[in-house]
């Protein structure tokens, strides 16, 4: 497992929407360039928030109070969502530029 780091890990952050596996159904985290976060889960529960760019992974705190460090490893040829403890691991089942999934609307 290789932890994604520098200009790589900004490439693959910065003005993306991330799909995740997520109970076996597809999530969605948009990550603005102003550092606006929107996400929707796998149960169409949607957050909006802030977040920022770390050395080795992102910050997200959503309206609410709901908060997640996130690094992404690549992995057998693909990439995976490792939350900071350790305690979660998501696959990411796609990249998009932009906001491709309308979050920032639904917000």
């Amino acid at each position: 497992m290789i932890l994604i780091t520098g200009d790589m890990l900004r490439l693959m952050t910065v003005g993306r929407t991330h799909m995740l596996e997520r109970n076996g159904k597809p999530a969605f985290v948009y990550l603005g360039e102003d550092g606006t976060g929107h996400m929707r889960l796998d149960d169409g529960t949607a957050f909006s928030g802030r977040w920022r760019l770390k050395e080795d992974g992102y910050a997200t705190e959503w309206d609410g109070g709901r908060k997640g460090e996130w690094q992404l490893h690549e992995k057998d040829g693909g990439i995976e969502y490792v939350s900071r403890d350790g305690a979660q691991r998501l696959k990411m089942l796609g990249m998009f530029f932009g906001d491709s999934e309308g979050l920032a609307a639904q917000s």
